[in-house]
């Protein structure tokens, strides 16, 4: 935090200094997701609660917009909104009891998490030739992780009858946290320009004991309105 107001001091004296370029642009891409399970087994009397998991996968296409300033040709200023798009996984419980030899619950949790936001981000550029540019940008994220979750629990009772109980729990944790990204861009005319860039964010849902690292690859078109 005290690199982002050193870096927005700094920004303010640029702006005195130099003429304003701005830009706009738009981006999608892919993302991966590196999870950490860390659910462990449960031991109460007769009864042992094992945990499992599928794969993560992706769920929705994540995207980026974006508007910057150029206070210099190695220093600007870019705000945007951030959509990391969704995962989904399926956590299972499965509960046996050991005085009966049987399971006694099953508890299937499927599972979409979403991360979005508005962020603000200090770049810096060096030009590699006339066509080429890489970037480092530091920034903040101001936002909110979605989970929706659809829990079908399935019990049997002594007498080995079922009962199947379906209900969804939906939850919403706003945050602000630090953003750190590279980029390059490829000149392709007087105006345009390619983006490649990746993006990282880390979040925790405490609730169930998991932990996730979204990765997003993004390929994006900028347009320069002004030199």
């Amino acid at each position: 935090m005290r690199l982002f107001l050193i870096l927005l001091t700094f920004t303010s004296s640029m702006t005195c200094a130099y003429p304003i370029a701005h830009y706009v642009g738009f981006g999608t891409g892919y993302t991966w997701t590196q999870a950490d399970f860390n659910d462990k087994v449960r031991t109460l009397g007769a009864f042992t609660e094992t945990p499992s998991y599928t794969d993560v996968s992706s769920g929705s296409l994540p995207w980026h917009g974006f508007v910057g300033f150029r206070f210099h040709p190695n220093y600007g200023i870019e705000i945007g909104y951030l959509d990391y798009g969704s995962i989904e996984f399926r956590k299972t419980l499965t509960t046996f009891d050991s005085s009966q030899s049987k399971i006694t619950n099953i508890s299937q949790r499927d599972a979409d998490i979403s991360t979005q936001g508005f962020y603000l981000q200090h770049v810096l550029s060096y030009p590699l030739s006339p066509y080429f540019i890489i970037q480092a940008r530091a920034g903040i994220l101001v936002g909110s992780t979605e989970y929706s979750e659809l829990e079908t629990l399935s019990t049997t009772n002594e007498n080995d009858e079922t009962l199947v109980v379906t209900q969804p729990n939906n939850s919403n944790d706003g945050f602000i946290k630090g953003q750190l990204a590279l980029s390059a861009l490829y000149k392709s005319s007087e105006s345009w320009f390619w983006r490649v860039q990746v993006n990282q964010i880390d979040i925790d849902h405490s609730g169930e004991s998991e932990s996730f690292s979204h990765w997003f690859t993004s390929i994006s078109l900028e347009y320069q309105l002004q030199e």
